[in-house]
């Protein structure tokens, strides 16, 4: 049989091979693409040759052509080659990744001559959007020799009020020859960031306001308003997403709290019609990227663990389970590695109800209080569908009846509801009702699996009882106030933190499954200090995205504000309503346990040289602190060393990390109490010119709304 599959033709199941764009024009190059060719099935003929077709993109650099084969008698071998993309006459502008509104850029421009002859009359210029002024150092117009290299530099000026994504062209001649390249550079505003934020509930022929103060020292051009309403529990979890992604997501838990919206939309596309095939494709991509990220976590002994490390950790494993277990219902998932998990989670039982911990977990997972961390791995097993633990669920049943920890409460009534205990999830469910404040959310909650605090404890214990209340219909009150809590705890799409806002979604997706019903079309207006902004927002009952109202940011001045949604006709619906600006003042929340300072070593640095930032961070508070996250931002004109972050990490000074943009995530599974300490971070000077980076923040992960901020570094970048 195998002969017979060695002889069989070479079916091609996927080959990507890069394509001219369509508007190309000789001498305009916009096209960086690093990947021009892939196919895992070319058959070459009895000579050994194969031939494929692809084009290059438009840059002017090397394209290595790995080959691996294989013969018809299981010979192997393979090859390493390379395509070089030339050009007579060239240009290179290196432009900085992300820099603040007012940097100056000494941006240097690259010159090449491709040819053996000198080539006269070689000049560049460089242009823009308003905002931002362009100036050519020297004298433009020289003679490049054959084979010569060198460089201009243009200043570019970012303006104080330019703030989004500006498109840069770079044109130049040399002799007969042409070449224009375009770039994009990302210009965020300068300052702290702040964000006024609600979210609600909008009835049929309702309406709702809020009124928030915007400060006279804001920085100009930083302002931005946004308004959404959420149709279905699809547009509730497409925001969610966008608004996670936004966020850090280096560890297992976020990594795995950021897809699980992308599996909630899965199980929606196969109960929802109408839903556009372009969302439901972009969702399933989305979705294969973070699985395969997912189940990189794994521990080499089994289970899971923060940061992938051994051994894994049974909580964070519990949570694991838990979402591959419903990723398995809308994707292909390795059943062994499903199947191993659940084997080593189960091994992991003490014999007398409970679950042993391993004493080597440091994370916030493995150090959350023995109840809450056994009631939470039991509420994960039953929810993946798992059976046999008759013990386990009578020892969580007794601690829940013992205690008022509305976290563990609300879990328990959750498994005692699932496996049939119905008098008992009674009796939990009342004491949660007792727990229920008059606006909906559920108090008296210790901690959570995460050890979170402030929002994201309360989301995530509200979201947790109401899902337990939807499954008994006398407490349809207690859930109709709960849902309205939680809708209102939305802010720009996220409800807290990850493990929040999934149980949160976990809820919405719930409540809107059984009560389910057509939704009515109508229009929403929206109006700020009683005047309408644009025009009102149609909708149908096939309406499946947010709803995106008009952007009332021109509408505001310093001072106080009333923003108000009424809805015409329609049906019951979300929304969320923010106001984000930028201020020179930082919001730094007095709750903040986590310190940080943020230092540069050098204020003026030469090209290519090495400079250092030192990281000071400090455990404010007695005790040990759970998952605390320090974000370093970067002068747009230096680049992090990628091998000295993995130095770091292989020291334990810093437990993972992550690069986003120029922001620098620095991860711990925990701090001491009263521990301080340094980080350094060595920063190479690659772009010459005048930055400022963005603001530093450290916080408690699952407790983000207590921020401790450092002002942006600044720094002179010479040119060599």
């Amino acid at each position: 049989m195998r002969a017979d599959i060695m002889r069989a033709n070479v079916v091609t199941v996927r080959e990507y091979a890069h394509t001219l764009r369509p508007n190309w024009t000789e001498g305009s190059r916009v096209d960086f693409a690093e990947t021009v060719y892939w196919n895992a099935g070319v058959k070459t003929d009895n000579a050994g040759l194969a031939t494929v077709s692809f084009n290059l993109s438009d840059s002017v650099t090397s394209f290595r052509v790995l080959a691996d084969a294989f013969g018809r008698d299981g010979t192997l071998g393979s090859n390493i080659s390379e395509i070089s993309a030339v050009q007579p006459f060239s240009i290179e502008p290196k432009v900085p990744l992300q820099v603040t509104s007012g940097d100056v850029i000494q941006l240097p421009i690259g010159m090449i001559n491709g040819m053996s002859r000198e080539l006269r009359g070689a000049e560049v210029t460089a242009g823009g959007p308003g905002g931002i002024k362009f100036t050519l150092s020297g004298d433009n117009a020289a003679t490049l020799r054959g084979k010569e290299r060198t460089r201009r530099f243009v200043q570019v000026d970012v303006g104080h009020e330019f703030t989004g994504l500006a498109k840069l062209t770079f044109d130049a001649k040399a002799g007969s020859y042409r070449d224009s390249v375009g770039r994009t550079l990302d210009v965020q505003p300068l300052g702290f960031p702040h964000e006024s934020s609600t979210g609600g509930m909008l009835e049929r022929n309702g309406s709702k306001s809020f009124e928030f103060t915007l400060p006279a020292g804001i920085v100009r051009g930083s302002l931005s308003s946004s308004v959404s309403v959420y149709p279905t529990p699809l547009a509730s979890m497409t925001d969610a997403l966008q608004s996670l992604l936004r966020e850090p997501y280096g560890c297992f838990e976020q990594t795995s709290s950021t897809s699980y919206p992308m599996v909630m939309a899965q199980q929606y596309f196969l109960t929802h019609t109408g839903v556009d095939p372009a969302t439901i494709e972009k969702a399933r991509n989305l979705l294969e990227v973070s699985y395969k990220k997912l189940v990189g976590f794994e521990s080499r002994s089994k289970g899971y663990e923060w940061f992938g490390a051994d051994p894994g950790h049974e909580a964070l494993t519990a949570y694991g389970l838990l979402q591959f277990t419903d990723m398995s219902h809308v994707r292909a998932v390795d059943k062994e590695m499903l199947d191993r998990t659940r084997a080593w989670l189960l091994s992991r039982r003490d014999g007398k109800g409970g679950f042993n911990m391993n004493a080597k977990a440091l994370d916030s997972f493995g150090r959350a209080p023995v109840d809450t961390t056994n009631a939470y791995i039991v509420w994960a097993l039953i929810e993946s569908g798992e059976k046999g633990l008759d013990k386990e669920i009578a020892a969580v049943k007794a601690s829940a009846v013992s205690t008022e920890d509305s976290y563990i409460v609300a879990l328990v009534a959750n498994i005692l509801a699932a496996t049939g205990d119905h008098p008992g999830a009674r009796q939990l469910m009342d004491k949660l009702v007792k727990k229920q404040e008059t606006g909906g959310g559920v108090t008296g909650a210790v901690t959570s699996i995460t050890r979170s605090g402030g929002d994201a404890l309360a989301i995530e214990t509200t979201a947790l009882a109401v899902l337990a209340w939807m499954r008994e219909p006398a407490y349809a009150a207690q859930v109709q106030k709960g849902l309205h809590w939680i809708v209102e705890s939305n802010k720009s799409g996220r409800f807290g933190s990850t493990q929040s806002t999934v149980l949160a979604l976990r809820s919405i997706v719930a409540f809107d499954n059984a009560n389910a019903r057509p939704k009515a079309p109508g229009r929403i207006i929206l109006s700020v200090d009683g005047r309408t902004v644009g025009t009102p927002l149609a909708f149908t009952a096939g309406n499946q995205g947010a709803l995106v109202m008009p952007d009332f940011t021109s509408h505001l001045v310093p001072g106080t504000h009333t923003v108000a949604l009424q809805m015409e006709d329609g049906s019951s619906m979300p929304f969320s309503i923010s106001i984000k600006y930028n201020s020179l003042l930082p919001d730094s929340a007095k709750e903040a346990q986590v310190g940080l300072q943020v230092v540069l070593k050098d204020s003026e640095v030469q090209e290519g040289s090495v400079t250092e930032a030192v990281v000071s961070v400090a455990n404010k508070s007695d005790q040990a602190l759970p998952t605390p996250v320090a974000i370093v931002g970067i002068p747009g004109g230096l680049e992090v060393r990628h091998d000295q972050l993995k130095e770091l990490v292989k020291s334990g000074k810093i437990d993972a990390y992550e690069v986003i943009g120029r922001e620098v995530v620095l991860y711990w599974r925990y701090l001491k109490a009263k521990d301080t300490f340094d980080v350094p971070l060595s920063l190479v000077a690659a772009i010459p010119g005048s930055y400022t980076g963005p603001a530093s923040r450290a916080y408690l992960y699952y407790t983000d709304e207590f921020k401790n901020w450092a002002p942006g570094l600044k720094v002179n970048i010479t040119s060599r």
